[in-house]
């Protein structure tokens, strides 16, 4: 142990096992040598450590990072320690230095900062290839009429460009989400210390820059006290991994009874006995791990909620569920985007269950509203329709009812047909957002245009990050020399 210091003897078996986060600190193994490179050139500029000492300490960074967090000794409290101690192996007293004007406190906040930035990045880059199929699959399917639900009950017809439309909406949101909430995490708490600053005369821009930061966070101790960047990346997660599971529980049910889909082999499996099976099992994953998020990020708040300024190994136990919950929602967001790609819809049966269950109810008693009816009486006058089973009327039948209700009502057969046949009802709907064709694609063209924009956002900022990493790269090798 490196930072046993005042202690005598090694610590306890037990207590070194729950207190180690060495089996989850592969997450930021490469960010840690990432910010030990930039600390300890930072520290050589600012005339606190001399030259050769960077030099050597940086060349045996270079050897870690060459060999992998594998090679690492899991006897640790955490990977930064483990770093440092192989540091020290390798590069002795020297070695010693690289923790100067540093706590793991500010180390352990940078690294996270970093995972959670990158990830948060990759699940932009793969949330625009969904939103792209989504656009692709809606344009393919402009005009298929389908039924559209509410309670699960067939309601009105709409149209499934439409539905793939707030579907992409939907996740248009948490892609705004975890964008704004980029900006809050792409902060460098690095140089806050313990958490009251330091007295050497470091360079905290300088690291940043380094690091591919756009800015510090100030506060020295709230650099290293404050956890809401994480709270925040797992609430954005859980969010987009509900939008998923709305999604995935309508493909379970699509795949079923409605048999509204076809779902990609690649993207289904079978049953151990039952060999006609084809099971939406992707989906029923996703969907699941939906539920378990919701409880991680109650979980995180719950550690969060009464923590006493500054730091506390309380902490330790919030990490953990980010790496999982980040992880795990990337990997969401790839299957999401392969299985939305592959679905097969089968607009033949979605055509012909959309006029089901009297969903056309609406548009008749809009009909007769346009006659001069109150809604109010057209709703009781077509209710009524529906409970004596008359579900596709003439104009006869409409009108005698009507009468039963006092109201001296004239509709033409044309009409009643042109308010009962689904693909009719669905273009006759030309309020902003609505179901008509010039509506969906309108909507459709908007959406494209809002994706290249997201796309040259993103691009700019992997091109910012590469840029500052590329020049810490190129320092490194001035200091330790290139590797041959």
């Amino acid at each position: 142990m490196t930072v046993r210091s005042r202690l005598e003897g090694r610590m306890d078996e037990n207590a070194l096992k729950l207190t180690t986060s060495m089996d989850f600190d592969e997450n930021i193994f490469q960010y840690d040598i990432l910010v030990d490179y930039a600390h300890v050139i930072m520290l050589e500029k600012s005339g606190i450590i001399d030259r050769n000492s960077a030099a050597r300490i940086l060349r045996a960074l270079r050897e870690i990072e060459r060999s992998g967090f594998e090679s690492l000794s899991k006897e640790y409290e955490d990977v930064h320690e483990a770093i440092e101690a192989k540091v020290i192996e390798l590069a002795g007293d020297d070695g010693k230095k690289m923790h100067t004007a540093r706590s793991r406190n500010d180390e352990v906040a940078t690294c996270l900062r970093m995972f959670a930035r990158d990830r948060i990045l990759e699940l932009l880059s793969t949330l625009l290839e969904l939103r792209s199929v989504l656009l692709k699959k809606a344009k393919e399917n402009v005009n298929a009429v389908m039924p559209g639900f509410t309670h699960l009950q067939y309601a009105q017809p709409t149209k499934l460009s439409h539905h793939l439309l707030a579907y992409h909406d939907m996740i248009e949101r948490d892609f705004q989400r975890l964008l704004d909430a980029f900006r809050r995490v792409n902060l460098s708490p690095l140089g806050s210390s313990a958490f009251a600053g330091t007295s050497f005369p470091i360079d905290r821009r300088l690291v940043a820059e380094y690091l591919g930061f756009d800015g510090v966070v100030e506060n020295s101790m709230d650099g290293v006290s404050s956890r809401d960047f994480l709270i925040e990346s797992v609430f954005a997660c859980t969010s987009l991994m509900l939008s998923f599971s709305r999604i995935c529980e309508e493909i379970v049910l699509w795949a079923s009874e409605f048999e509204f889909v076809v779902l990609p082999d690649e993207f289904a499996s079978s049953s151990s006995i039952m060999p006609q099976k084809k099971n939406p099992d992707t989906a029923e994953i996703i969907r699941a791990k939906a539920g378990r998020m919701v409880g991680d990020l109650a979980g995180v708040m719950a550690i969060y909620k009464a923590m006493p300024f500054a730091y506390n190994r309380d902490f330790q136990e919030m990490n953990r569920v980010m790496f999982q919950v980040m992880n795990e929602t990337l990997l969401a967001a790839r299957v999401m985007a392969g299985l939305m790609d592959g679905i097969e819809f089968r607009t033949d049966v979605m055509e012909g269950k959309a006029g089901k269950g009297f969903s056309v109810a609406t548009e008749i008693a809009n009909l007769l509203v346009q006659k001069g009816v109150p809604f109010r009486t057209s709703h009781r006058i077509v209710g009524e329709l529906a409970k004596r089973g008359i579900y596709r009327p003439d104009a006869k039948t409409l009108t005698t009812i009507a009468r039963e209700f006092g109201v001296e009502v004239e509709v033409t057969q044309e009409e009643i047909e042109a308010a009962s046949i689904p693909e009719l009802v669905v273009e006759q709907r030309e309020s902003e957002g609505g179901t008509s064709e010039r509506n969906i694609l309108v909507m459709i063209e908007k959406r494209v245009e809002r994706i290249k924009e997201d796309e040259v956002r993103i691009a700019s900022i992997r091109a910012r990050i590469s840029d500052s990493l590329k020049r810490l790269f190129e320092e490194v090798d001035a200091y330790a020399g290139k590797e041959g």
